[in-house]
């Protein structure tokens, strides 16, 4: 991958980054939760993002250690031979352009800042400081230094670019725009939202005058000025925009097109943050979601827990029922039996089916919900009981499994109160299985063999097989 495909990539991101660290979350009673903004998110998309760029410059696979310091190595000669030329030869820039681009592709980010430095200055010399054909390489520089988050840095950096761009095209030139946009967001990454705001705002403008009003071409800029006002609090014009946005997409596009969806997932949400009606928001989506992905798909499910969480909000509970249940069976298919997140499907189920006054529909999902929940502790014991083994500390670990088999074992199937035949999947028999023969093992250790053998006999009754205990923590 070139390198400033790698750059359209990172800047990319950076608005994409605010978006995720602004969204929201939905109560039971369908009102807006908002995160906390987590600004190093987008210090970890900008490198996630340039580790696939780095991937795809390699195609047959990571080199090996050897094969990068031995390019290392190379690249570094060319630097050596290329000081017997004189500064202003392009070799020498070349040179120290392909050691630049090693290390920002190898995400060492600080010595690509100094050896992109170092090219910059080469060619401020050969060209001039405000030479349009330097802007690559103040680039260069601007986005090594957001891969550091050093955002001030950046945005100066990027701010130069405009103003030789400026000089060279006028001040309201269409080229002057994706220089403002990378601007506005460098500045959103470092939270100076009002700033972010002036820089979008007139690369709005540009475009509207150079395109009109209603021209599609202002449908990114629109969208990620109206993601800075949620991100400033100012949800009544973060959703004018939206509309906005919305309108020109609705012409370019079927009413169907999934291209919609982020414009109408963002005005539902804003819509559920403002207290106001966001159900025909919501039943767009879901039928736009079904159309082009199915209804069975998971997205379709998350777009029905939104609708539900509403109507339970209204306390519409008859409506949430029909949605919930839905979303619940793509749930079932999608998430591993005994997860925490199929146990809190089946806890928000349970609750609608206890305001429904339906206790029996109830009660089943609630035994699941508790049996996820032991299972979590359960292992989380046996995890600390297995490092107090490790450490010969088996007077520590002895009560923990103790503790994990009583939370287990409450219908007997290992103490004998219970015959084997009538065991079922809801005891949870592996788990049971697996934490008893570990019970086993540590008694054997203690030397209480005669209670070992009774725990391994009584495994041997109810599942069939002699299993063996687990490796033990190191």
């Amino acid at each position: 991958m070139s390198n400033s495909n790698r750059d359209s990539f990172i800047w990319a991101l950076v608005g994409l980054s605010r978006l995720y660290s602004h969204r929201h979350s939905v109560d039971s009673k369908g009102n807006m939760k908002p995160r906390p903004r987590v600004t190093i998110v987008n210090f970890v998309l900008v490198l996630s993002f340039s580790g696939f760029a780095a991937k795809a410059q390699t195609p047959a696979g990571t080199p090996s250690p050897g094969a990068v310091a031995a390019k290392e190595r190379t690249l570094l000669a060319a630097i050596s031979e290329a000081a017997q030329w004189k500064p202003l030869d392009p070799r020498v820039a070349k040179a120290h352009q392909d050691l630049a681009d090693y290390y920002s592709a190898e995400r060492r980010y600080a010595e690509a800042e100094k050896v992109y430095q170092k090219t910059l200055e080469l060619k401020e010399d050969m060209l001039g400081r405000a030479n349009p054909a330097i802007i690559p390489a103040v680039d260069d520089v601007a986005r090594v230094c957001f891969a550091q988050m050093k955002y001030d840095q950046a945005a100066d950096l990027i701010g130069r670019e405009l103003r030789i761009m400026e000089r060279e095209y006028g001040d309201d030139d269409p080229k002057l725009a994706p220089s403002l946009e990378q601007v506005a967001r460098v500045l959103e990454a470092a939270s100076k939202y009002p700033d972010a705001e002036k820089f979008l705002a007139r690369a709005i403008a540009i475009r509207e005058k150079a395109f009109g009003p209603e021209s599609a071409e202002l449908t990114p800029d629109l969208s990620e000025l109206a993601r800075v006002d949620v991100a400033k609090h100012n949800l009544p014009a973060a959703e004018g925009l939206y509309q906005r946005v919305l309108k020109m997409q609705q012409k370019k596009f079927s009413p169907n097109s999934p291209e919609l969806l982020p414009t109408l997932d963002a005005l539902a949400a804003l819509s559920m943050q403002q207290n106001k009606d966001a159900e025909p928001l919501l039943k767009q989506t879901l039928s736009i979601r079904e159309g082009n992905l199915g209804p069975n798909h998971i997205e379709v499910a998350r777009n029905l827990d939104k609708l539900a969480a509403i109507y339970t909000g209204q306390k519409r509970f008859a409506d949430a029922q029909t949605v919930s249940e839905r979303a619940l069976f793509i749930w079932m298919k999608e998430l591993k039996p005994g997860s925490a997140e199929l146990a809190e499907k089946y806890e928000k189920m349970a609750d609608l089916y206890a305001a429904l006054n339906r206790p029996v529909d109830a009660e089943p999902l609630v035994q699941q919900v508790l049996t996820a929940r032991e299972s979590d502790m359960v292992a989380s014991l046996n995890t600390l009981a297995a490092i107090y083994v490790s450490r010969q500390n088996l007077t520590e670990a002895e009560p923990l499994y103790r503790l994990s088999l009583t939370i287990l074992d409450k219908k007997g199937v290992l103490s004998g109160k219970r015959p084997p035949l009538l065991s079922s999947p809801d005891d949870n028999l592996d788990l049971l299985a697996q934490t008893a023969l570990d019970y086993a093992d540590l008694l054997k250790k203690m030397r209480r063999k005669s209670d070992a053998n009774k725990i391994e006999a009584r495994i041997r009754a109810v599942t069939g097989k002699s299993a063996t205990p687990k490796k033990k923590v190191s």
